[in-house]
């Protein structure tokens, strides 16, 4: 039996798959984290990629561990929480407990290495005298997925779809060699079956823009930050006497101490955008992070965006893409918008 998903013609594992993505209960994002894991598992094994689907034993099966599985949920929930902070689930006052585990995790690191994230895969833990921390994040992620998201992820509606089979006792899950050669095969569907409902599920627990494009890129072996040089053309329009000003402190900019920062962080905006940004002394910038700015900085902000439109508009550049896209935004009242989503 054959089911259709997009217009291509896959077999009945794979909808089934497909079937619980789509309509599984959830109150956070363990399960799309547990269907990405078991199917990247699928990938990475060797042994599939030496077999074609007709060369196995019916009763051959795979296995892997939940600590193979909880490694994979750390670099999914890391990578997303440490560039993006995205909330993962729907009660607001109390994190689902792997976040929290992740999140005590990423903040060691940051002690040790400061506030510039990096990517999970880029880590040398044990360099960073973390392993032991490292080691038991992981053993801790396994002992929550037995609890639930193993055994509740094959129930839907009632039924329950043998999909895999679990050994709690052995904390394990084992796949049919077929199931699993289906799963490695179909694995660049899965994966964007699994990230579509994963963001869908995210745009409901968060109210930060351009949640696809973070789920995306977190996947990705960098996660590039474009340069904000562009902007400098126009942000010097501000400034009457060829200097730059620090945004924050007002103090004169020497060269080597200029940044550009973000007022409403890069984080949650996920965008460069002249609304938002801003020269600063370098120094501030660093030690800033990702802190929701206070009210009295977003009104700054906003008088500044309306003066630097003036100086825009009488100048080279007012017909310029820049300086529609600030009217546009004063017009919108992106800032004070988009400033209250961040505050969550």
């Amino acid at each position: 039996m054959y089911g259709i998903i997009e217009g291509i013609s896959i077999n009945e594992y794979i909808a089934t798959w497909n079937n619980i993505i789509a309509n599984c209960s959830y109150d956070n994002t363990y399960k799309m984290a547990w269907a990405k894991a078991l199917v990247e598992l699928c990938v990475l094994n060797t042994d599939l990629k030496d077999k074609s689907i007709n060369q196995y034993n019916s009763k051959e099966t795979i296995t892997f561990t939940f600590e193979e599985i909880a490694e994979l949920y750390l670099k999914y929930y890391w990578n997303q929480t440490i560039y993006f902070d995205l909330v993962q689930g729907s009660n607001l006052t109390k994190l689902p407990v792997i976040i929290q585990h992740v999140k005590k995790l990423i903040n060691e690191y940051k002690l040790i290495a400061g506030n510039n994230p990096k990517k999970y895969e880029k880590i040398d833990f044990k360099a960073l005298g973390l392993e032991k921390s490292y080691k038991n994040t992981i053993k801790k992620i396994s002992n929550v997925l037995p609890e639930n998201v193993a055994w509740r992820f094959k129930k839907l509606n009632k039924n329950t779809y043998e999909i895999y089979e679990l050994n709690r006792e052995k904390r394990t899950v084992s796949f049919k060699l077929e199931d699993s050669m289906i799963l490695n095969k179909y694995s660049d569907l899965m994966f964007q079956i699994i990230n579509y409902r994963w963001t869908q599920m995210l745009e409901g627990f968060n109210l930060s823009p351009r949640i696809s494009s973070k789920v995306k890129v977190s996947d990705q072996s960098e996660i590039k930050r474009n340069s904000l040089n562009k902007f400098k053309k126009f942000l010097d329009c501000e400034f009457e006497d060829e200097n730059r000003y620090c945004f924050y402190s007002n103090e004169e900019l020497s060269d080597g101490l200029t940044s550009i920062d973000h007022v409403i962080p890069w984080s949650f905006m996920y965008s460069d955008d002249i609304w938002n940004l801003v020269y600063c002394n370098r120094c501030i910038n660093s030690s800033k992070s990702n802190k929701t700015p206070a009210e009295n900085t977003i009104e700054k902000l906003e008088d500044r965006n309306i003066l630097l439109l003036k100086k825009l508009e009488n100048s080279i550049y007012s017909t310029s893409k820049i300086t529609k896209e600030l009217n546009l935004a004063i017009k919108k009242d992106y800032v004070r918008k988009f400033w209250i989503a961040s505050k969550g």
